[in-house]
């Protein structure tokens, strides 16, 4: 059996009477671990399956990747009536998609509904397979071309053990993409598909021995189950795998797989973005192509010549890249640029696609600047007010500003090289005229030179004075004067005026006017007892007035002394009666 098989050899093409010989060892995932055998997956699927595109596209990556050593064929049960027979009746089947890999070793049911999710989940089974301990036994196939969908096909299996080995051979005849139409639902047409069994039958190996068989197997001659014969199967598509079971649990002891024709070269570079011909191109396009192979796990590789004015570009930009895109970098104007891709896949095989070539756009100067804000000749425009306008440039360039501000016709420039659309010119004189114009830069010099606009400004804004601070004495007696101090500022140092009410039916009127920050002195009597709030409240010269302040001042009412006798001793005994003094308020 394999344990370590050299990359190389896929197939040996000999030139016989009787076409070309394949053998087994596909060079694409052979030797790549160190698995105790090469492992298969049976994978059940159908073309309506909405999920079965995710399994599908898993296998695929995986198998083009090169990672393990595995092969999977795909049963596509609603094509095929053997397929069906497989999958359902002998794997037991109960939903798609499912992977049974080594006969049922490991099998995976459903999907993640992304393609990274299950080849994940299959990287998972893969190893997990490739670990068992299996009997030690090599399988090969080769196969002889014979033609018209006809090929000799041999399989042989040789037992290196000491005791005979019994087992089932199964041996798929697929195609390496469908021929037949079968596409998943993401448009894929199936990869491996299972045409028929070219042996379907159990096997004994003495000791040390092997056990070989060849058929011919002819397409005509088989079909689908529903009358479309394998006819059209080519040599190039047709792919043969093997499997040998164990006869006790049934699980897969070897895996070998050919491919019958040769690796085809990959398809003709394509599609080229811009188009051959174009004209117009920006400056800093990217190269696009499309490309394929008709065998589609082989990886391909680029080699991108691009040079300008040389309808045979023969400078080399980038080579071996996977990508199908490619970036040259900032371009001159109005100049033609040729280039070519050159593709070579990963057995060798190459193909030139033609001389591509398009010219690079001229160029135009930027727009005009437009739309002021504010409008040309508005009046009553705020003092702080942020200039802008609409500029941009035709073809997409970077474009800059230069910016031109004043109270005089044409403005002087305040500002040059700008990369943004509006102008902050600060606190503008009230009442005033002024000018503005911007001049725009695209990167390559050209310019535009807007119109001067105008604009009004408003008045200064004024605010009112700040509310007073009020503070005199908050009680007192009936009949005697207080004083009282006012003061404020004007946030414009306007002069002010004062106002004060007393909250016995009577006010100062306005005073003033008077210098902000000014404090006033004022006097007043109260004739009842009682408690008054005063107000006081500031207007600016243009009539702003603030809120009002206010004091709350408390005034007992006043007694009078009478009495000689008393005046006399309170007169005489100036610290006496303290209590008395106080009820009398003397």
């Amino acid at each position: 059996m394999k344990k370590i098989i050299p990359i190389c050899i896929v197939g040996i093409l000999l030139c016989t009477t009787f076409g070309a010989v394949a053998q087994s060892g596909d060079e694409k995932n052979q030797g790549n671990d160190m698995a105790t055998h090469t492992v298969i997956g049976e994978y059940g699927t159908a073309t309506w399956c909405g999920y079965c595109k995710y399994v599908h596209g898993a296998l695929k990556a995986l198998y083009k990747g090169g990672w393990h050593d595995f092969y999977y064929v795909s049963f596509v049960c609603d094509k095929n009536t053997h397929a069906y027979t497989r999958a359902i009746t002998e794997l037991g089947l109960t939903g798609y998609p499912t992977v049974f890999w080594d006969g049922k070793y490991r099998t995976d049911v459903g999907s993640t509904s992304s393609i990274p999710g299950d080849m994940s989940r299959f990287n998972s089974s893969i190893i997990t397979c490739g670990a068992r301990t299996v009997p030690n036994i090599d399988l090969t196939v080769s196969t002889v071309w014979l033609g018209s969908a006809t090929m000799n096909i041999t399989v042989t299996v040789t037992n290196n053990q000491a005791s005979a080995y019994t087992g089932y051979l199964r041996c798929y005849v697929t195609e390496i993409e469908s021929s037949m139409g079968w596409y998943d639902t993401a448009g894929h047409l199936y990869t491996f598909p299972f045409l028929q069994y070219a042996f379907n039958q159990a096997i004994s190996v003495p000791a040390s021995g092997s056990w070989s068989s060849s058929m011919i197997w002819n397409g005509a001659l088989f079909n689908d189950g529903y009358g479309h014969t394998f006819a059209g199967l080519t040599q190039d598509n047709a792919f043969v795998i093997a499997a040998v079971f164990a006869s006790s649990g049934g699980y897969v002891d070897e895996t070998a797989g050919v491919r019958v024709g040769s690796n085809r070269p990959p398809n003709a570079p394509s599609s080229p973005n811009p188009a051959n011909g174009a004209t117009n191109v920006k400056l800093d396009p990217t190269l696009s192509w499309q490309c394929s192979d008709p065998d589609w796990f082989d990886t391909l590789y680029y080699d991108v010549y691009f040079e300008k004015d040389d309808a045979t570009p023969d400078v080399l930009v980038s080579d071996d890249q996977t990508g199908t895109t490619y970036v040259p970098g900032d371009l001159d104007l109005e100049s033609t640029y040729y280039w070519q891709i050159v593709v070579h896949d990963d057995k060798g095989a190459t193909v030139s696609g033609p001389v591509w070539q398009f010219t690079t756009r001229g160029n135009s100067a930027p727009n005009i600047p437009s739309n002021p804000n504010p409008a040309n000749e508005s009046t009553d425009v705020p003092l702080n007010k942020i200039l802008s306008w609409t500029g941009g440039d035709p073809d997409g360039d970077t474009v800059r500003y230069d910016v031109y501000f004043g109270e005089t016709s044409p403005p002087p420039k305040v500002v040059s090289n700008q990369t943004g659309t509006s102008y902050t010119p600060g606190t503008m004189t009230p009442l005033t005229t002024h000018y503005w114009k911007i001049v725009s830069w695209d990167s390559f010099g050209l310019s535009s030179v807007g119109p001067i606009w105008e604009f009004t400004t408003s008045t200064a804004p004024n605010d009112p004075p700040v509310i007073p601070t009020l503070t005199g004495p908050s009680e007192g007696k009936v009949g005697e004067t207080y004083t009282y101090n006012v003061t404020t500022t004007d946030p414009e140092e306007n002069q002010i005026y004062f106002y004060v009410d007393w909250a016995d039916g009577t006010n100062s009127g306005w005073l003033g006017p008077y210098a902000s920050g000014h404090l006033l002195t004022v006097d007043h009597e109260w004739s009842e007892k009682g408690t008054f709030t005063i107000r006081a409240k500031a207007k600016d010269e243009h009539d702003s007035e603030s809120d009002w302040a206010t004091l709350t001042v408390t005034m007992p009412l006043k007694f009078r002394i009478t009495t000689p006798f008393l005046s006399w001793l309170f007169e005489q005994f100036p610290n006496a009666f303290p209590l008395l003094r106080y009820l009398l308020r003397a």
